[in-house]
């Protein structure tokens, strides 16, 4: 229905947000809402999930859990010390469970998030995409404009893992902040922005490392070029491991399409 779609539109946006900022809310339905807040130290991170009661009468039977498609690539577990959940959640009341995350090798997909709650005597189960990611796991490198050069050169004539997009981005050509938006983004998804790296001053291109708990360390370089006559923008990362280039060529994509 139309309203199923604007609801899914609506998560979207709300995923892809936090895909490059570490709190927000993930999902927005009429009788709950569901908050994030994350932090990460490659390769481990913490994960708040914010439960809220926006119904009329209390929720009871709440359960909120994380499954992953591959425990050996991606742990999540509920923190240690902290309280269980409520047996009850009155209307407007909130709720919260904290998960600690390891990334132990390169996974591609993001693990699910189940909220499961009894409302008026009915059971409800949510499932939601929680937005942990294997370039949630990187951290900013600042390098030189020729150490830049030199590793984009090598990572291409390697062809170990390269992922290019061209993107309709019809706000470049009409919203002035439009470029700091891209840089604040490329910054946020972890990449340390090489200043001078590029002759085009539009154009925008970071540095990274996807740090692993057993598979060791992945250099990754973005290289983003707004064409703002064209209302179009080109996405490139090259990464010393190819599942790493395809997830953040895929993250940045679904930010920029939310936009």
């Amino acid at each position: 229905t139309p309203e199923e779609l604007a609801r899914v539109s609506k998560s979207k946006r709300n995923y892809a947000r936090l895909l490059w900022e570490n709190d927000g809310i993930l999902y927005d339905g009429d009788e709950i809402q569901v908050g994030l807040v994350a932090q990460y130290k490659p390769p481990a991170g913490r994960v708040g999930v914010f439960l809220g009661n926006k119904a009329t009468a209390p929720i009871y039977d709440i359960s909120i859990h994380v499954a992953c498609d591959d425990p050996t690539q991606l742990v999540v577990q509920p923190a240690a010390g902290q309280g269980a959940l409520p047996d009850s959640l009155m209307p407007l009341g909130q709720a919260r469970l904290f998960f600690d995350v390891k990334c132990v090798d390169v996974f591609a997909t993001a693990p699910t998030l189940h909220i499961t709650y009894t409302l008026a005597g009915a059971p409800t189960v949510s499932e939601l995409q929680l937005p942990v990611t294997v370039a949630h796991f990187i951290d900013p490198v600042t390098i030189t404009v020729a150490d830049f050069f030199a590793r984009w050169k090598q990572l291409g004539d390697a062809a170990i893992g390269e992922a290019q997009n061209v993107l309709k981005t019809p706000f470049v050509a009409t919203d002035a902040g439009a470029i700091q938006w891209l840089r604040n983004v490329v910054g946020g998804a972890g990449f340390a922005l090489i200043q001078g790296a590029d002759a085009e001053p539009d154009n925008i291109v970071g540095v990274g490392i996807a740090t692993t708990e057993n598979a060791g360390r992945f250099g990754c370089l973005i290289r983003v070029e707004p064409k703002p006559a064209h209302g179009l923008t080109r996405v490139t990362i090259r990464a010393t491991n190819p599942t790493v280039a395809k997830v953040v060529a895929a993250n940045i994509n679904m930010i920029f399409e939310s936009k």
